[in-house]
């Protein structure tokens, strides 16, 4: 079930984002920026929600939960 929103939601942003106009503006009357600074504002957001669960599954359930990453050398990308 997760992987197949995870589906849905790459296949919405291979469709959305290249027909979407970031020096547009944000959508709301009461927020003055634009859209592409409303997606590094977004961002943001979800990276602070996803740091507080990662804190109450540790400290509140005691869930241990290892860091994933992503890093290739130089020689790598070659």
């Amino acid at each position: 079930e997760v992987l197949e929103y995870l589906a849905f939601a790459e296949k919405q942003v291979v469709e959305r984002v290249p027909a979407t106009n970031l020096e547009a503006e944000s959508g709301f009357h009461w927020y003055p920026v634009n859209k592409l600074e409303l997606q590094f504002i977004n961002i943001r957001h979800v990276q602070q929600h996803t740091g507080e669960l990662f804190e109450c599954l540790g400290t509140r359930e005691n869930i241990e939960l290892g860091w994933f990453g992503y890093n290739l050398t130089i020689k790598e990308q070659e």
